[in-house]
């Protein structure tokens, strides 16, 4: 209990952390798309001794479709914890501290369709860490996704005993509140940047002028990575880093980080400092004057990744996830995006073109979506890399070797698109859609 606890802990340092304001109305409605739930929240955890906060909607791990949000509560005043916060930097006792205020009122985890509770209990047993079924509650499914509350029975031992009494207090509620949820499929909030290109003009932290295209047309995959000169995760991974970006250097691949409170003289003075003595050596640049109209960013560190066209390829990865991110790369370059295109009539949905909607396509009762890619003489092309969004996300498959890549999603309307074909195709920039039936796409290529 306190390992999976401690992990989302952690996660709560460097994920956004919203603080329940004071509210006029008995309960207020606070929507949370990342995990795709809407929750009534009562007016008494607006007005606390401690500090209730909730995260915005986090994945857990990378791109295995389990999605949490949670409300933490923080067993100190106001005032003890912006004093907390102003502390030029955190020592292994003062975490502890901050680890021995802080409780879970409650969590709410998402599961897609294509995996289930045991997957994600197995995970994070491979990570040393422990979900006990018997405080999981199934509470709602919409969309092919199922929706569980955890509540844990928390230690207020080390609590003050008017936090202790609060803390009980709320707990309590939390039945009431599942019970009113409303329960969607995850948003996500990457959506109108994955198949986007990124552009823009900037300098290095030296004042060296360097644009998007130097960056990134240099190596296959590039990890951008965000952080700022006073997040602590950001710091602690920095010497990890540098040692993943030496062994990326065989793969044609490379870290680039971006200090995105560069905006400021005496954060970049400080960040100097931090990577000196973290032994940093990969580049780093300051945030473009667009950084804000650029980047989706929603916590500290993020990092995104982008081919060498400059378009932002996969999921990216939010938190302080060190063994994610070479795993993250190597599956980016299996599935071929590392040397896609920069795609044509961008929209907020992938790539634009002409739709097709009725050419190419057969109903199927095999409860998925099927893209069928195959040359001038039926014959199957494998390996080919495709793209299928719906109105909010976006995910990459790959053609086997019967030409076929296959979307196990809910029931919807679908836009396709060819990002990568083999050598000896030519290319195909058109825009497919599918019904919002389950369907088979059969989309012929050219031989070059």
């Amino acid at each position: 209990m306190k390992k999976i606890i401690a992990l989302l802990l952690t996660l709560a340092l460097f994920a956004t952390l919203l603080a329940i304001p004071a509210m006029a109305e008995e309960t207020h409605s606070f929507d949370f798309p990342g995990v795709g739930v809407t929750l009534e929240i009562p007016q008494a955890y607006g007005e606390t001794i401690g500090i209730a906060n909730s995260t915005s909607g986090e994945e857990l791990g990378y791109n295995n479709g389990w999605y949490y949000m949670e409300v933490s509560y923080l067993a100190m005043t106001r005032d003890e914890y912006n004093d907390f916060m102003s502390m030029d930097e955190f020592t292994e006792e003062d975490i502890a501290v901050y680890h021995a205020s802080t409780g879970y009122l409650f969590m709410i985890l998402s599961v897609a369709p294509t995996t289930n509770i045991e997957e994600l209990i197995a995970y994070l047993e491979t990570l040393g860490m422990t979900l006990d079924k018997n405080y999981l509650t199934e509470i709602g499914q919409a969309d092919g996704y199922t929706f569980y509350q955890y509540i844990n029975e928390q230690d207020t031992s080390l609590f003050r005993p008017e936090f202790a009494e609060e803390f009980n207090a709320l707990q309590a509620m939390v039945p009431e509140i599942t019970a009113t949820a409303k329960f969607y499929a995850p948003v996500n909030p990457f959506a109108e940047m994955i198949g986007k290109p990124l552009s823009f003009t900037t300098t290095d932290i030296d004042g060296n002028p360097i644009t998007s295209e130097e960056l990134f047309g240099q190596h296959e995959i590039t990890m951008l990575n965000l952080w700022t000169s006073t997040c602590h995760f950001c710091i602690e991974e920095l010497p990890d880093l540098e040692e993943i970006n030496g062994r990326l250097a065989g793969k044609d691949c490379a870290i680039v980080g971006l200090l995105y409170d560069g905006f400021d003289p005496d954060a970049v003075a400080a960040a100097k400092e931090i990577m000196e003595s973290a032994g940093v050596t990969y580049t780093m640049i300051l945030p473009p004057e667009n950084a804000d109209d650029l980047f989706i960013v929603d916590g500290f560190p993020t990092s995104f990744f982008v081919n060498r066209e400059d378009v932002v390829v996969g999921e990216p990865v939010v938190g302080k996830l060190v063994d994610i991110y070479e795993p993250a790369i190597d599956s980016l370059l299996s599935a071929g995006t590392a040397d896609m295109e920069k795609p044509a009539g961008v929209t907020a949905r992938g790539v634009g073109g002409k739709s097709l909607a009725d050419k190419g396509v057969s109903s199927n009762d095999a409860g998925m979506y099927r893209i069928i890619v195959l040359d001038e003489k039926g014959s199957p092309v494998e390996k080919a890399a495709i793209q299928f969004c719906s109105e909010t996300e976006c995910m990459l498959g790959k053609t086997d070797a019967e030409g076929m890549a296959t979307f196990e999603v809910p029931e919807g309307s679908y836009t396709v698109h060819v990002l990568k074909v083999p050598e000896g195709y030519e290319k195909d920039s058109t825009e497919y859609t599918v019904p919002a039936t389950y369907s088979d796409l059969s989309i012929v290529l050219k031989l070059s």
